[in-house]
């Protein structure tokens, strides 16, 4: 179950990564604020198949959610080194936002687990 897990795990970072580095339509979706709901709910999925990918859970393994907020990160540095896209503070802390959820949450769900 693990390599699905995993699987799955890659596949969202190469869908989010085409998504945040590829031409905006003009038909994108233009609510307010909407792109923060959707940086939150990335990595709060993201998170969770991160931890779902390994045995021991995402709190004992620092060097991965250092490397999760990386990625982050580095979306917005290139952003906002491409023209037809911007690169927002606010962006990244809603990225962190839905790491954090799941980090607060993650003991709560996985109570019955023991390893």
């Amino acid at each position: 179950m693990i390599r699905i897990y995993r699987f799955i795990f890659f596949l969202l970072i190469i869908i989010i990564s085409f998504s945040a580095l590829s031409i905006p339509s003009e038909t994108s979706i233009s609510l307010t604020h909407f792109d923060k709901f959707l940086h939150f709910s990335a990595f709060l999925v993201l998170s969770i198949f991160l931890d779902l990918s390994y045995i021991y859970p995402l709190l004992k393994k620092k060097t991965l959610i250092f490397l999760l907020i990386a990625y982050a990160l580095s979306i917005e540095v290139i952003q906002y080194f491409l023209p037809y896209r911007d690169a927002e503070f606010l962006d990244f802390l809603f990225d962190l936002l839905g790491i954090l959820v799941y980090l607060m949450f993650a003991p709560k769900f996985k109570k019955g687990q023991q390893i």
